[in-house]
């Protein structure tokens, strides 16, 4: 869709995921503030030089936002109608929490281990799903984008941080390192693949220049990187060699014939690079111990490798918050682009601070008294159950605080809205690998717990991986449903490879 176009004249650029138009390169600035035609998405508005939103000067406050966790992308809201409280409240999945008293019930009339992880195990996934809602909330409330995505990088993982936390109380070291990288896999590996793979086979109606009220091209169909000769309708949609059309090809195979998506490639590829440097900073640990332990002595660990460890988790941090200021101030408008709104705005309809405060509170205490629960009954089920403790950690609790959040990408993908998709699998991701993480030792170092970066071997090696395959599927801003099938058979491969993986084996 041209954008200010006066002449109707558009085109896309060969192998570039943007619209130029040569109107706008002709057009003063100030037609440009006041064309009606402008999409409605406040920040790329803003950048043109137009007032905010809220019709202030540009970069003034633009009312209620919500921002997908880890990242600067705004989101739409959880519910349809106008009351939120309602909508958190009488969500359908909150009928888990029945195994909330259940779990308590099991745990204090001493069931066993089994019943007592399992029902809390349920009863965690709604709670995850309120207290992220409360989050959100909160930072809607407060009407300041500065503030709300400060809010949303520091404890848009609070299950995790909390479960974390209650992990360390435990001393089992291994399985909180087991579950902060089982976190990034699942984003990485199985929600990115998902939607990957939902968004490439659900067939969606083509949209022409007119219909469609998106503000960037995602969701067209890309041109191809190849030399293939092509021309552009008056529509602006590509149509190849042949002369057909992308929509005229997808009504063979029941709308998905070379259906191609398209997201934001600067927002991705920040991201997966700094997943990289994480990946970086555990590896080069894990290798440091293995060269320096052959001699050591037994306080090797309180005299090296802990400092090693602490160190580079205030580097790993401050990274993180270079990474923050990067989205939120330097390139704001730049990591937002490619990400449309919603198809009507948000009515600024959400809960009061005080509202979204106290749910936010106490959904923490329960969250932190279940997940004590949880984390107690973890060695009872691994003797029991025949399930590692590996296994538990990679696999299973990562669900317990992503389970709402892939079912939303995998929504978002079906929608067309890949954007957002990636900006939840992969911005969750790096949140959990350059925050959760070196938040991780350094509360073991506040608590007197022996947390450090060696994660062994096995996980170094498996999660940098993973990230490489990842950047391999996100540089070119295209995706189709074969690359997330192949996603979610990495994601699989490494289940039943730690599901066999017994727990004597120490170099993980």
């Amino acid at each position: 869709q041209a954008i200010g176009s006066s002449d109707g004249s558009s085109r896309i650029e060969r192998g570039s995921s943007t619209l130029c138009c040569s109107a706008m390169a002709t057009q003063p600035r100030e037609s440009l503030s006041r064309n009606t035609s402008l999409p409605r998405n406040s920040q790329l508005y803003s950048s043109l030089g137009g007032a905010s939103a809220a019709g202030g000067p540009p970069g003034a406050l633009a009312g209620t936002h919500r921002y997908i966790k880890g990242t600067s992308i705004e989101k739409p809201p959880n519910y349809d109608s106008g009351d939120p409280w309602a909508e958190i409240v009488w969500h359908p999945m909150n009928l888990l929490l029945l195994f909330l008293p259940m779990g308590v019930w099991a745990w204090w009339h001493h069931w066993g281990a089994l019943y007592v992880f399992w029902f809390n195990f349920f009863a965690m996934i709604p709670l995850a799903k309120i207290l992220g809602d409360a989050t959100e909330e909160l930072a809607a409330s407060l009407k300041n984008d500065m503030i709300a995505g400060l809010l949303n990088a520091t404890f848009g993982n609070a299950v995790e941080m909390v479960i974390t936390v209650q992990t360390l109380r435990a001393g089992l070291y291994r399985v909180v390192k087991a579950t902060l990288l089982g976190s990034v896999l699942s984003n990485t590996l199985l929600v990115l693949g998902m939607s990957f793979l939902c968004g490439g086979l659900v067939a969606t109606r083509a949209k022409t220049g007119g219909d469609d009220k998106r503000s960037g091209p995602e969701g067209m169909m890309p041109l191809p990187l190849t030399e293939t000769p092509s021309t552009v309708d008056q529509q602006g949609l590509m149509i190849n060699a042949s002369g057909v059309s992308p929509s005229e090809l997808a009504t063979a195979w029941g709308g998905i014939e070379e259906k191609i998506q398209s997201f934001s490639v600067l927002g991705a590829l920040v991201n997966t690079s700094m997943l990289l440097i994480s990946c970086l900073s555990f590896s080069l640990v894990t290798v440091f111990r293995s060269v320096t332990h052959a001699n050591a002595d037994e306080n090797y660990d309180q005299e090296i490798l802990l400092p090693v460890s602490r160190i580079s988790s205030i580097i790993i941090m401050l990274a993180y918050v270079a990474y923050i200021f990067f989205q939120l101030v330097t390139h704001k408008e730049a990591m937002s682009v490619g990400c449309p709104d919603d198809d009507g705005e948000d009515d600024g309809s959400h809960l009061s601070v005080f509202k979204a405060t106290m749910l936010m509170l106490v959904t923490t205490v329960v969250v932190a008294f279940s997940s004590e629960l949880l984390v107690g009954a973890i060695e009872g089920v691994t003797e029991k159950a025949h399930m590692s403790d590996h296994f538990i950690g990679i696999i299973l609790l990562p669900i317990v605080g992503n389970a709402c959040e892939h079912a939303a990408a995998v929504r978002f993908a079906m929608q067309d809205k890949l954007g957002l998709s990636v900006s939840i699998a992969v911005g969750s991701s790096t949140q959990i690998a350059l925050f959760v993480v070196p938040f991780s030792v350094l509360i073991g170092w506040a608590c007197g717990r022996s947390m450090d970066l060696d994660f062994g071997t096995l996980n170094t090696s498996m999660i940098t991986l993973s990230v490489i395959v990842l950047l391999s599927m996100v540089v070119d801003g295209q995706s189709n449903w074969l690359q997330g099938y192949l996603l979610c058979s990495v994601y699989a491969i490494i289940a039943v490879m730690y599901w066999y993986l017994p727990d004597y084996s120490h170099d993980t």
